[in-house]
């Protein structure tokens, strides 16, 4: 009855003594990623911000083209800050779809298209290659939007499904008719392909003076082989 008791309390004290070790490890965790996201404002975002106050002389050669290279340079950098106070507050999870494309955008942001994220509703675990897919496919669509719609701003809305997840890149630039587009957009290989590889589908709807909506849908698991 002795040794039972000794053994229970050896039992309790290690167990003990393992969460204690684990709550250390996490605020230290959590203290360095405080740090890393310091030494990223103080290294990079802060000395964008600080120079963006000075004059250079381009504003008085070229006041227009310098307030564009100004608003586009605050953009990129507010869009980073943002990111990684996201990363702050999830420091203990991997970046998962949302977080993919909120970067996709603010490395967009640098080439002057403002894309905003949208989570319409709590995404659960995706398979890696669901979320390279959408990401990759996500890409190409905004790229298209940069390129050939005339507009420099676009919505990109997150949905989780019953049976997988969407995603959604919205503009309002001028559109096209979608059956009479002319080769290189990259639609069939680099958007429908890549959903088709792994079960998904993506449609393209878009007419002159409409705008374009492409709509990529994925299952939340993998119903064919990738590769």
């Amino acid at each position: 009855m002795t040794v039972t008791i000794a053994a229970a309390a050896g039992l309790v004290l290690l167990g003990g003594a393992a969460w204690f070790a684990l709550g250390v490890g996490e605020r230290r965790g959590r203290a360095a990623e405080r740090e890393r996201h310091r030494r990223a404002v103080h290294d990079t975002v802060l000395p964008v911000m600080e120079s963006l106050a000075l004059p250079a002389p381009a504003d008085f050669v070229d006041p227009v083209g310098s307030l564009d290279r100004v608003r586009r340079t605050a953009r990129e950098h507010a869009l980073r800050l943002r990111l990684s106070l996201d990363r702050l507050d999830r420091a203990d999870s991997a970046p998962g779809l949302v977080q993919r494309l909120r970067t996709l955008a603010a490395e967009l942001a640098a080439d002057g298209l403002t894309a905003e994220v949208v989570e319409l509703s709590e995404l659960g675990d995706l398979p890696e290659a669901t979320v390279d897919t959408l990401h990759g496919a996500s890409r190409e669509a905004l790229r298209n939007t940069l390129k050939h719609s005339g507009t420099r701003r676009a919505i990109i809305s997150v949905e989780a499904g019953r049976d997988g997840v969407s995603v959604t890149i919205r503009d309002h630039g001028k559109g096209f008719r979608p059956d009479s587009r002319r080769r290189g957009f990259g639609i069939e290989h680099s958007i429908v392909g890549r959903l088709t590889e792994i079960g998904g589908d993506a449609t393209i709807d878009s007419a002159p003076g409409e705008g374009t909506r492409v709509r990529l849908r994925a299952p939340s698991t993998l119903r064919l082989a990738v590769g």
